[in-house]
């Protein structure tokens, strides 16, 4: 964990050089100091010799007291340690990630100062040339000359580059992350074990959202091309933060938020979390992801984008489409109100044991729209602004952030699904189905940051975000079901709609330099929403001898159903930083509280006529007005599992402390005290049937956490962390009611007597920073887990349900390399390399109490045993940037077998996507990207058998970007 003040993070902008408008392109170098300057040096301390030999002694020097010189040839076992601090020579604080190039008799060397500008270095005695530089300041130069076994302190105070036409101002917020060196000097200088990726990373990238781009990150996958994986865990063994602030998810049957809501276009950097600390959530598993959002530039900016993009299975070709998805709002991924929940229908009690004259009027008031119509899909676009600014109003440093972004893309799927059982003569395929399915997407996002200098000491900024997005599914489906013992045509109509608002103020008070004591506080704000409107699912049984179907009277068929889920999540915490002698000490409290409502109504047309040749008809003409209420009664069918009511509060505080041992080792250790309460109730006054019940659970727990950094060179680390987290069932898996999985049509029950899952974890890494932008590192990782929940297969139907497994462990361990090939030879300097792998082992003991499952040993649900990423990059001004990536992940189990049956494995795809960008002048820059060149199948294998699969299509994009 790394802690950084507003001061530091000042000079760390500087150092980056964030202040030019494209972010991906080399700062340029500072301008050297005219020669007859003088080289600025700290007031408080005796000016250095400034030539590159030792200085000449006073003419007044005593004979018998010869002047020093530099030894001929240092001793071997000899050593000098030179330290101090690179100083921002205005506001008198630390410069992080400044460079010092050091140059002597064995050679020259470079290094990065520290997050608070400190730096210290060994060398063999001698005359050394010492360069002290970072991008905006003057460049300083100084002359040491070292004795064996001598401490030299050194203090440098760099001037800032005089304004010329304009002011120079910087940023007084957050860190601008969006270049990859900037992420790599923060991950080398954190106390955490850790990986990110930067804006900069993911502009080389085709990625669209945050879940596209974590794919690329060492030992991540996705799931669903939304959930993140962290070293092959998911979903309740990831939390995901907002600026450090625990987010909901949107989704009422999972724990993960899904990544899409968050473009690409309004994040700075992602990091993960490997190795826990005391004051991240105790929710921590496969590790924490961490978004941060863009912060204001140092100068004016702005920025204007343009894309569109094209699928070799979707563009041009035939589409499944809703009839009723028309206008400017559904283009938006809005419902224009035609889907919503009837006015006809009662809100105050159930449609049912109704006069049949006013039954037959609000069947009669539900759309009549059943069947997906087809349509040309037509290219997909994209749309980004961005304007930003750092100023002085009123003598007060402000800043401000403001971006907004559109997306609407079309995609079509054709694949199968089958079902399996068991025979004598062992597994045999039982359904298979084939599938189309006709997806239009579009998501509308926007940002919003401010900050505000009081004082020299004191900050306050606000952020705010909101995205949405909308998904318009239309599917049909046919094929052999078992179960009806027939043929079947099935469709289905759904249109969903997820947002997320998000909002957070909070300050940075310096309240004693001396003693650097720094209070920091924050309050949030966090709606998150799910509408689910008027899904319509329909079943025909078909005879293919007769050539003719019909109305499958059934649940599940004819039906409308709407889904209304809200989130509301709010907090506040502080933290107090502070050093005593060696030890920086940090505490901190935090309340979040988190109130979720799930209400859905479900209705379908009874047959109750006598003419068979009705159910033979059409969907629109069979529920026509004409036959409501003479062949067909609309019933609702709500239960009570189709609304509940849920809390979950969190009340925690912890300490910790960093102590640094010498210069090159550090312990960072603590503990966290978490408490929280969760209750749910269900019910719904419109039920007709079902389950009700309440849960209740407080939970007390004490997290410890150590971390151990041990750096025998400046730009080398050795890290040791050992932690004890936790992660707890979410609220569906511990309701003991049974709902409905419309896209694998499976019914999932919960299990109240689920136990929370904690874990012992371990860390070893060790990484070495050779320059700016390059890193290689090698880690090691083992976790143990005691009552890890499972989601099984209840019975040969492939429902569903949840269950503690006795224990689990996972091994694994990963290598990472980014650097160019100018260390072979300088001319190929501009080609990047970058390689990741990481390879896991997980085990489950299942128990006694779970014999019913077929693999008593197996990997952990979801776990991949390797993930492989390549990058391979080329950059030249004049001619363009270039890079071709590679992904792949191993096989997971996305469902557990059951009494025989054998688990579910997704199977590996291998990606390929090359992207390359060229500016055409200045202001104005070309993006081309062709991705999954490889096109392989997605699939999915019960056994030797394939139970769902399909072809995603190879995906082209063509951007424009305008910086004027």
């Amino acid at each position: 964990m790394f802690r950084i003040r507003r001061s530091t993070l000042l000079a760390l902008t500087a150092a980056c050089a964030f202040g030019t408008a494209h972010a991906d392109e080399p700062a340029p170098a500072p301008p050297a100091p005219p020669q007859d300057q003088p080289t600025p040096s700290d007031p408080d301390k005796p000016a250095e010799p400034t030539e590159d030999k030792p200085a000449d002694p006073p003419k007044d020097a005593p004979a018998d007291k010869p002047a020093e010189k530099p030894a001929d040839k240092p001793a071997e076992a000899a050593t000098v340690t030179v330290k101090g601090t690179v100083i921002d020579n205005n506001t008198k604080v630390g410069l992080p990630a400044a460079t010092i190039q050091i140059k002597g008799p064995a050679g020259a060397q470079t290094i990065a100062t520290e997050l608070d500008g400190s730096f210290t270095l060994t060398l063999s005695p001698g005359a050394y040339e010492i360069v002290f530089s970072t991008a905006e300041y003057i460049e300083v130069k100084r002359a040491v000359t070292a004795k064996a076994n001598q401490t030299i302190e050194l203090d440098i105070n760099l001037d800032p580059v005089p304004a010329t036409s304009q002011e120079t101002i910087e940023i007084v917020d957050k860190i601008d992350t969006r270049k990859e060196s900037a992420v790599l000097a923060v991950r080398r200088a954190a106390a955490t074990v850790s990986d990110g990726v930067s804006s900069q990373e993911i502009s080389r990238t085709p990625d669209s959202n945050a879940g596209d781009a974590m794919k690329r990150v060492v030992a991540v996958s996705v799931v669903e091309g939304k959930y993140v994986a962290l070293r092959g865990l998911e979903g309740r063994y990831v939390t995901t933060l907002m600026n450090g602030i625990l987010l909901p998810s949107p989704e009422p049957d999972r724990n993960a938020v899904p990544l899409d809501l968050f473009p690409t276009t309004l994040l700075s950097t992602m990091t993960v979390v490997k190795s826990y600390s005391p004051h991240l959530p105790g929710q921590f598993g496969g590790g924490t992801l961490s978004i941060d959002t863009s912060s204001f530039p140092t100068s004016f900016e702005v920025k204007l984008g343009v894309s569109t993009s094209a699928n070799t299975v979707s563009t041009g070709k035939d589409g499944l489409t809703n009839a009723n998805a028309r206008g400017f709002r559904s283009f938006l991924g809005f419902d224009d109100g035609s889907r919503a929940l009837p006015k006809s229908i009662p809100r105050n009690r159930a449609v049912r044991d109704m006069d049949a004259g006013e039954t037959e009027r609000i069947g009669e008031s539900l759309p009549n729209v059943w069947t997906p119509t087809g349509e040309t899909v037509t290219p997909n676009l994209g749309l980004t602004a961005m304007v930003g600014n750092t100023t002085k109003i009123g003598g007060k440093r402000v800043g401000y952030l403001a971006s907004g972004m559109l997306r609407h893309s079309f995609t079509e799927r054709s694949g199968r699904n089958a079902g399996v059982g068991i025979t004598d003569q062992g597994l045999v395929q039982t359904d298979s189905l084939d599938f189309d399915v006709g997806v239009a997407e579009a998501t509308v996002g926007a940002l919003v940051n401010a900050g505000i200098d009081l004082s020299k000491n004191d900050e306050i900024s606000v952020f705010g975000m909101y995205s949405h997005v909308g998904e318009d599914t239309s599917q049909l489906a046919s094929g052999f079901k078992e179960s009806d013992s027939t043929d079947i045509d099935v469709s289905r109509l759904s249109f969903v709609e997820r947002a997320l608002m998000f909002t957070q103020v909070h300050g940075k008070h310096l309240l004693n330099r001396s003693k650097k004591l720094e209070l920091k506080w924050q309050g949030n704000f966090a709606k998150t929403s799910r509408d689910e409107l008027d899904t319509r699912d329909l079943v025909y049984s078909v005879d293919q001898m007769a050539g003719t179907r019909s109305y499958q009277d059934q649940p599940g068929s004819g039906q409308h159903f709407w889904q209304e889920l809200r989130d509301t999540a709010g907090g506040a915490g502080a933290d107090l930083q502070f050093r005593v002698g060696p030890a920086r000490i940090q505490t901190g409290t935090l309340a979040q509280l988190s109130d979720r409502q799930l209400g859905g109504r479900r209705f379908r047309f009874k047959f109750v006529g006598d003419s068979t040749t009705v159910r033979n008809l059409p969907a629109e003409q069979m529920f026509s007005a004409d036959n409501i209420g003479s062949e067909f009664e609309l019933e609702e069918g709500t239960l009570h599992e189709d609304s509940y009511q849920a809390k979950l509060n969190t009340y925690a505080g912890y300490a910790l402390s960093e102590v640094e041992i010498n210069p090159k080792f550090r312990v960072i250790g603590g503990a966290r005290f978490e408490r929280s309460t969760q209750n749910m109730t269900n019910g719904s006054r419109y039920a007709i049937a079902g389950l009700q019940t309440e849960v209740n659970r407080d939970d007390n727990d004490v997290l410890p956490a150590a971390n151990l950094v041990f750096s025998p060179r400046p730009d080398t680390n050795l890290r040791a962390a050992y932690s004890y987290t936790l992660t707890r069932p979410r609220f569906r898996e511990l309701a003991p009611f049974l709902f409905f999985d419309y896209v694998r049509r499976r019914d999932i029950s919960g299990n109240p007597n689920l136990l929370t899952t904690h874990i012992h974890n371990a860390d070893l890494r060790w990484e070495w920073f050779p320059s700016e932008d390059e890193v290689f590192a090698a880690s090691a990782f083992y976790k143990q887990f005691v009552d890890p929940i499972e989601q099984v297969a209840a019975n040969v139907n492939a429902d569903a349900t949840f269950l503690n497994a006795k224990s689990g462990n996972l091994i694994g361990g990963e290598i990472e390399a980014r650097t160019t090939l100018g260390r072979i030879d300088d001319s190929l300097r501009r080609i990047r390399l970058g390689a990741n792998i990481a390879v896991m082992r997980s085990r489950v003991d299942l128990g006694k109490d779970q014999m019913l499952l077929t693999s008593q040993s197996r990997p952990l649900y979801g776990q991949s045993p390797f993930v492989i990423n390549f990058a391979l990059g080329y950059a030249a001004p004049k001619i363009g940037d270039f890079n071709l990536l590679y992904n792949v992940i191993g096989q997971r189990i996305t469902d557990v077998g059951i009494e025989g049956l054998p688990d579910t494995y997704e199977k590996p795809v291998h990606r390929l996507d090359f992207v390359a960008a060229r500016a055409l002048r200045k202001d104005l820059k070309l993006k081309l990207s062709a991705s999954n060149l490889l096109n392989q199948n997605v699939r999915l294998e019960q056994g030797s058998i394939v139970v769902n699969e399909y072809k995603p299509g190879v995906s082209f994009a063509l951007g424009l970007d305008w910086t004027p």
